[in-house]
C-alpha cells in the first residue's frame, strides 16, 4: 500500500529530475552563446526553449521599442506569423505580456474572451490551442521591452510545471537579450566614431589642400552629402582616400 511518504518521494524525484533537466539545457544554452565567434543570436533560444516546453510547437521572443512590436527570434514562419496577427489586433498574450509584465496563458484561445476573435483566427490559421507568454526583464535601461512566447496545437498544453520552466528560461532569455542590446550598441557606437574619424581626416585634408577653415571644410561636405544624395561618411571617406575636393553633383 503506498503512503503519503511514498508519493512525497516520488513527486521529490520527478522535481529532482525535472530540475537536472532543465539545468543542462540552459547550461548548454550558455556554452552555445559563449561559442558564438559571431556574437550574440537570439535564435539560440528557440531550441532550448522547445526542449523545456515539448508541448510548444511554436516559440518566439517579442520586442516593444519607440512603439513598435517586432518579433526578432522565431522557431519558425508560424511562429512570426502568429505574433503578427498578435500587434495587427494590439491584443494577445505576447502583447498583454510586454505591455503588462507577467504570465498570461490560455489553453483555449479559440474561445478565450480576452482575445476575442484573434484567439478564433490564430486557431482557424495554424491551429493552435494554447498559448502562453511572459514579460523578459532586461538588465540594460535603454525603452525595450521584451517576451517569450509559446504556442501549442495541444489543448491545455502548458502546465504549471511548464510555466515554472519558462519562468527559468525566460531569466536566460532576458540575459540573451541585453546581452544582444548592448552588442547592438557597441556595433553602433563603434560605426559612429569610425564616420567621425573620416569626416575629420576629411576635414583636415580640406583645410590643407584647399585652404579652408574648419567650418568652411565641413559645409563643403555637408552640400556634397546633400546635393549628391549620398551619405556624410561616404562623402569624407573618399575625400579621405584620394584628396579631392567632393563632387557636389
Amino acid at each position: 500500500m503506498e503512503t503519503s511518504t511514498d508519493r512525497a518521494f516520488e513527486d521529490w524525484a520527478e522535481d529532482s529530475d525535472d530540475l537536472r533537466r532543465t539545468a543542462e539545457i540552459l547550461g548548454r544554452l550558455t556554452l552555445d552563446t559563449q561559442g558564438r565567434n559571431a556574437g550574440v543570436s537570439l535564435d539560440l533560444l528557440t531550441t532550448p526553449a522547445v526542449a523545456l516546453l515539448p508541448t510548444a510547437d511554436w516559440v518566439s521572443v517579442t520586442t516593444l521599442s519607440h512603439g513598435r512590436f517586432r518579433t526578432v527570434a522565431s522557431s519558425d514562419d508560424i511562429a512570426t506569423e502568429i505574433d503578427l496577427l498578435q500587434y495587427e489586433h494590439g491584443t494577445g498574450p505576447c502583447v498583454d505580456a510586454v505591455l503588462a509584465g507577467g504570465i498570461f496563458a490560455s489553453g483555449d484561445v479559440a474561445r478565450e474572451p480576452r482575445w476575442h476573435p484573434l484567439g478564433e483566427q490564430v486557431h482557424e490559421a495554424f491551429g493552435v490551442n494554447s498559448m502562453l507568454a511572459l514579460r523578459l526583464h532586461l538588465l540594460d535601461e535603454s525603452d525595450t521591452i521584451a517576451g517569450l512566447n509559446f504556442s501549442s496545437s495541444t489543448p491545455d498544453a502548458f502546465s504549471q510545471a511548464d510555466v515554472n520552466r519558462a519562468r527559468i528560461l525566460a531569466t536566460h532569455s532576458a540575459l540573451l537579450v541585453s546581452a544582444t542590446q548592448a552588442q547592438n550598441k557597441a556595433a553602433t557606437l563603434l560605426k559612429a566614431l569610425e564616420s567621425n574619424r573620416e569626416i575629420g581626416v576629411a576635414i583636415g585634408v580640406l583645410m590643407a589642400r584647399h585652404g579652408l577653415t574648419r567650418e568652411q571644410a565641413f559645409d563643403v561636405l555637408r552640400h556634397a552629402s546633400q546635393n549628391t544624395n549620398r551619405k556624410l561618411a561616404h562623402v569624407a571617406a573618399e575625400v579621405a582616400e584620394t584628396g579631392a575636393h567632393p563632387q557636389t553633383a
